[in-house]
Parts: structure tokens; C-alpha cells; sequence
């Protein structure tokens, strides 16, 4: 099983926490000053206010799992916070963020739109904005929406295509983990790498990715130290078979 990214299985199980829900009001009431909120609100019909709203119901349907009526309302929030970029961008992250644990829970065909947030927020931060999230960060979701579509993939032309994208993804991400210290998203991200090489049969190279992932694991006292110590030996076993018992006939 692929391993999901922190910031991917941290926000999806926040959506069933009261505290998601504070996230969101916060998120859209600090778009301004608070001296100017009240003026931005009646000068924009409402809009921030709207997206306030359409948020906090969005994250409620998606507590209730009622993903269907949640995924409109949370593009329609989108699109209220036209004038603010840098609010609209971090809640694209946010529905990015849902869109591929929903992809990988039922729903692979939001994949592509989970992209297409992820592609969105680049874009803005390659422009020299700043949001909380590192390009390094949404380099990372992004490969990881490419990875997660190739285990359902069946036409094997198009999963090779996938992990391709998600292994040249995962590796841009990893001098900005490393820059900015994350330690548990980069050995996250090393297990990921090790894996899209797996898939692709390059076994010797799995080996040492995930031989970076325990090193790190090792180094930084990372929870997934015994995850990833048990996948680096099931790889090295690929490679180098348990010898059989010599001392039987068989």
C-alpha cells in the first residue's frame, strides 16, 4: 500500500473534527484587515461571506461522507474568493487535499481535478507568492494523485505514464523537503519514490530510496520507522532470496 503524505491523511481525518470546521471561518475572515472586512463584504455582494458559509457546509456534508453535495459547494467558495489569490489558493489546496483522499477512498476519477488545485497553487507560487504551504509541499500531493491513479489503472501504457509523472514529481519535491527541513514529509517521500519503482520493476532502486527512508526514520525518530524497515527487507528479499534449507532432500 502506498503511503499517503501527512498533510493528506492529517486534513481528511481533520474534515470529521469540529476544529476543520473553525479552520474554514478563519481561513476566509482573515482575507483582510478587520477594519476593511465589512466594507469588502457588501462591496463584493457578499462573496467572502458566502465562501464562509459554503465552506462550512461543505466540510459538515463531508463529516457525513455526503462527498457529492460537499464538492460544489466547496468550488463554489472557490470562485467567491476570485479577488483574494492568496485565500483562494490555500482553500484550493484544501479541496485538493480532499479530492485525492476521496480518489483514493471510491473515487478515481477526481484525480484529475485534484490536479488540477495542485497545478492551480503552483502556478501561483512560481508567480513569487507565498502561501503556508511550500511548492516542495504541493509538488509532493501532486505526484502523489499521479501514484495513487496508477494502482487503478488497468490499460498498462497509461499506469507506466502515471508513474513516470509521479516519479519525476516526487523527486523535485525532495531538495525542498530537504531546504526546509520536513523531515517526515521527505522520508514520506522517499517510501513513495521506493515504491513507483517497485511498480515499475526496478527493484534495486526501490532498495535505495527506501534505504534513505529508514536512514531518515533512523536519524529523526519517525513513526514509520518499523513500516519502512519492513518494506525495505520484503524488497532486499525480492533480490536476494532466502536461501532453502540445505539439510532436506527437497
Amino acid at each position: 500500500m502506498h503511503k499517503p503524505l501527512p498533510h493528506l491523511y492529517i486534513f481528511f481525518y481533520a474534515l470529521f473534527c469540529l476544529t476543520a470546521l473553525l479552520a474554514a471561518v478563519s481561513l476566509i475572515s482573515d482575507v483582510l484587515p478587520n477594519n476593511t472586512q465589512t466594507h469588502s463584504a457588501k462591496s463584493h455582494g457578499g462573496e467572502t461571506l458566502g465562501a464562509i458559509h459554503w465552506v462550512n457546509e461543505a466540510e459538515a456534508l463531508a463529516r457525513e461522507g455526503n462527498f457529492g453535495d460537499a464538492l460544489p459547494l466547496y468550488e463554489k467558495a472557490i470562485s467567491a474568493l476570485g479577488a483574494y489569490p492568496s485565500q483562494q489558493h490555500t482553500l484550493r489546496y484544501r479541496y485538493g487535499i480532499v479530492l485525492n483522499a476521496l480518489g483514493a477512498k471510491s473515487r478515481p476519477d477526481l484525480y484529475p481535478l485534484a490536479r488540477a488545485q495542485f497545478q492551480s497553487v503552483l502556478r501561483y507560487l512560481d508567480s513569487g507568492a507565498q502561501l503556508p504551504h511550500s511548492s516542495a509541499r504541493v509538488r509532493s500531493a501532486l505526484a502523489h494523485t499521479y501514484h495513487r491513479q496508477a494502482a487503478s489503472e488497468e490499460l498498462a501504457t497509461q499506469r507506466e505514464h502515471l508513474l513516470s509523472t509521479a516519479y519525476l514529481l516526487y523527486k523535485s519535491a525532495l531538495e525542498g523537503l530537504l531546504n526546509q527541513e520536513e523531515w517526515h514529509n521527505l522520508s514520506i517521500t522517499y517510501f513513495n519514490l521506493g515504491q513507483v519503482c517497485e511498480w515499475q520493476g526496478n527493484i534495486e532502486e526501490a532498495i535505495r530510496w527506501l534505504e534513505k527512508a529508514v536512514e531518515l526514520d533512523l536519524q529523526h525518530k519517525l513513526p514509520d520507522l518499523k513500516e519502512d524497515s519492513d518494506y525495505l527487507a520484503a524488497l532486499r528479499q525480492q533480490v536476494e532470496p532466502v536461501q532453502q534449507n540445505r539439510g532436506t532432500t527437497l
